[in-house]
């Protein structure tokens, strides 16, 4: 009997590489995932082991092949990866650096002096000067490590790194491409002038190519180390927001994906580039036809397993699961959690007024509060987050008819129901638990021909599972609450400022 088609998504994230398989209806047959260190050096600096990376997709990929069995024949593998990301490498590809990914702050001062000279960019990339994006992070290596970049052969992403450790191709797509800063997002090309501007040679980046593009084969040895058949066709895929966007259903007229996971993000799809003149939100690309206007935040569930992975180590060594008992605790104690909240500033921040500066602050702490209040403040302060970018991109495209609720803490109805009451808004939850791997999986359908159009696949595999409606009882709270912790944050630039200079010092 001949095998069934399916096909490989594999999401390569911020703190572990996941492998799923679908068959050709959409429907998950295996997954595997694979975690990986986050390093941290120095203070504000994040980086990650990229050799790493690619054991966890090796190690992922042979997992998820043998929980399917031998059922099914891998007809292509796409690609997903985290946006903002850089590394250097050398003439034989090997790393001359870690990898330095969105959560790192190394450039901020630096970033300071290019503001005038780099004013221009964000409505050509359609990204803030931030330090978030890889352009911050080349031009830190300008300065920093100038030897290193004139010695590397390549500037890559990880997505990059990890497809020629596959199959010894250089290519990246226009997705990831259009979120380090460095994309001109009109031309969808490289913006020379940046390149100009800092003397560094454009021949170190890679070519861009479509996301649906078929750019290579697993090679004979990445066969025998995962199992996969040798020629087996990748396509390069996108970013992996873009890609939940794409896998949820969520590009749809009228429709927003707002994501909880790691940091939090919202999107809505729009047929070409979009800037805003507060320069609140950042536009990237999807594929050859679809932008997305979108608006992120470094702190979302960081936060929650700083709490309780920093705070509780005695609890994990009885063998609790700390996310469940933390959803416990918040469940104890009332909405608003006894007066007391969270600006989760832990990592600086992104949207909507990209300031790295910014730091994290507990307002109102009492002797009646306990584990459970902070919990809770943790949860309602990220929903804050998410409100002040949800409102940016609602007022830079249009208010959403519908909203879809992705991200591994979206399935929590304590996080969601959380963020539906300060919403205001009904939250749309579906099926598709891995949206991100899905996303790249149609990708890869589309990219040999599988599918025509994302409407092939999508209706079918995407169901609506529930709708989670707010508390009208709590808006009145949360209003209350959403603006005392505006006033907090707006009257505290200084102090922000001035402890992140003096937490620089102290090393």
């Amino acid at each position: 009997m001949m095998a069934k088609t399916a096909f490989i998504g594999i999401d390569i994230g911020t703190t572990g590489a996941r492998c799923c398989i679908f068959d050709g209806d959409g429907r998950l047959i295996s997954m595997a995932k694979r975690n990986y260190r986050i390093i941290q050096p120095k203070p504000g600096w994040v980086e990650q082991d990229p050799d790493e990376v690619v054991s966890a997709v090796y190690s992922s990929i042979k997992e998820s092949l043998e929980l399917a069995n031998g059922e099914y024949e891998i007809g292509a593998i796409g690609l997903s990866s985290v946006f903002h990301s850089i590394m250097l490498v050398d003439s034989d590809v090997r790393k001359k650096t870690n990898l330095i990914i969105w959560g790192d702050n190394r450039s901020n001062d630096l970033l300071k002096s290019y503001r005038e000279r780099f004013d221009y960019l964000y409505d050509i990339t359609g990204c803030p000067l931030h330090v978030n994006y890889p352009l911050a992070k080349l031009i830190w290596f300008k300065h920093e490590t100038p030897q290193a970049l004139d010695e590397a052969y390549r500037i890559m992403t990880i997505k990059e790194y990890v497809l020629w450790n596959l199959a010894k191709v250089f290519a990246i797509d226009i997705s990831v491409a259009s979120g380090s800063g460095l994309l001109n997002i009109y031309k969808r090309k490289w913006e020379e002038s940046i390149f100009d501007s800092l003397d560094i040679s454009i021949g170190k980046m890679s070519e861009t190519v479509y996301p649906s593009t078929v750019v290579g084969k697993v090679s004979k040895e990445v066969s025998l180390i995962t199992s996969l058949r040798e020629g087996t066709p990748i396509v390069i895929g996108a970013g992996d927001g873009a890609l939940s966007s794409l896998g949820s259903n969520s590009i749809g007229e009228g429709k927003m994906a707002i994501m909880i996971g790691t940091s939090g993000a919202v999107r809505m799809a729009v047929k070409g580039p979009m800037t805003d003149k507060k320069r609140r939100t950042w536009c990237y690309i999807l594929d050859e036809d679809t932008w997305l206007v979108g608006c992120a935040i470094n702190n979302a569930g960081l936060v929650m397993a700083w709490y309780i992975d920093g705070f509780y180590e005695d609890l994990k060594e009885m063998g609790l699961d700390l996310y469940r008992e933390a959803e416990r605790w918040v469940q104890e104690v009332k909405p608003g959690a006894g007066g007391l909240l969270l600006l989760p500033f832990l990592t600086g921040e992104r949207g909507p007024y990209w300031n790295a500066d910014v730091r994290g602050i507990l307002f109102g702490l009492a002797l009646h509060h306990d584990r459970r209040h902070i919990a809770r403040a943790i949860i309602e302060g990220v929903a804050f987050r998410m409100r002040s970018i949800y409102e940016a991109v609602s007022e830079v495209v249009s208010v959403p008819t519908e909203l879809r609720g992705t991200g591994g803490l979206m399935r929590s109805k304590v996080w969601a129901g959380v963020l539906s009451s300060v919403l205001g808004r009904s939250i749309v939850r579906v099926n598709m638990e891995e949206a991100s791997s899905f996303g790249a999986a149609v990708m890869a359908m589309r990219g040999v021909g599988y599918i025509k159009s994302y409407e092939d696949i999508l209706p079918k595999a995407v169901q609506l599972v529930d709708c989670i409606e707010p508390d009208e009882r709590l808006r009145v709270l949360y209003e209350r609450l959403y603006r005392i912790y505006w006033k907090i944050y707006h009257k505290l630039q200084d102090e922000f400022r001035e402890i992140s200079e003096l937490q620089e010092t102290m090393g």
